[in-house]
């Protein structure tokens, strides 16, 4: 069940015009990471992000997603990083082996340089049920990616304040 997400964002601790966000995406499916994508930037927007500290790359695919938010997260020019893919279930064992590796390294990547990394890479049986999750509604999952990482940082930037 896909729930509403949050219409106000209640950030106590960071100035959301300073903050830096990496958006990174693959352009399979593009139309649904494209409406993904554009849910983020809304939210950001909404929350006080300047869109010139939003920057978008794009990966090959769901697999290349790590290793592009490694880059980002390394060059300490990102505060917050969202993620955005989409990996439909075949007959194989591919769609379990990339959507559970691809969590894990983007899991290890947020913990190893202590950066917030929105896991919005729709990992699902029918392609029916990525286009719910990325539809104009309340509901898309670009939103919760924006939400989260500005959560985590407000909390983050409260534990570490003295």
């Amino acid at each position: 069940m896909l729930k509403k997400h949050e219409k106000e964002l209640h950030i106590q601790s960071i100035n959301p015009e300073v903050v830096r966000v990496a958006i990174i995406r693959t352009d399979y499916h593009k139309e649904l990471n494209d409406n993904l994508q554009k849910h983020a930037v809304q939210t950001l927007l909404k929350a006080g992000v300047k869109e010139e500290n939003m920057q978008v790359f794009s990966a090959p695919g769901a697999w290349e997603i790590p290793y592009v938010v490694h880059a980002a997260a390394k060059s300490k020019k990102f505060d917050a990083i969202i993620t955005f893919g989409v990996i439909v279930k075949g007959e194989t064992y591919h769609f379990e082996m990339i959507a559970n590796e691809c969590a894990r390294a983007l899991m290890q990547i947020s913990i190893d340089y202590s950066i917030p990394v929105a896991i919005e890479i729709l990992a699902v049986f029918k392609k029916e049920q990525a286009e719910m999750r990325a539809s104009d509604n309340d509901m898309n999952k670009g939103i919760e990616g924006a939400v989260a990482v500005l959560k985590a940082l407000d909390v983050s930037n409260q534990i570490h304040k003295k």
